[in-house]
């Protein structure tokens, strides 16, 4: 079973550093990530996101 990231910041002034450090500390191997570029979310429609 894979392991489905979403990883996101809300500016681009917010490093995703403690995201990454977070899936350390769960011990999550080999994720499979979706990154959305910094403000993105506020931009778009859910159902228009990449």
């Amino acid at each position: 079973m894979a392991n489905l990231v979403y990883k996101r910041v809300s500016t681009g002034q917010q490093p995703t550093v403690r995201r990454n450090l977070v899936l350390d500390e769960a011990g999550i191997e080999d994720p499979v990530v979706f990154e959305e570029e910094a403000g993105i979310s506020s931009r778009l429609h859910p159902l228009q996101r990449p």
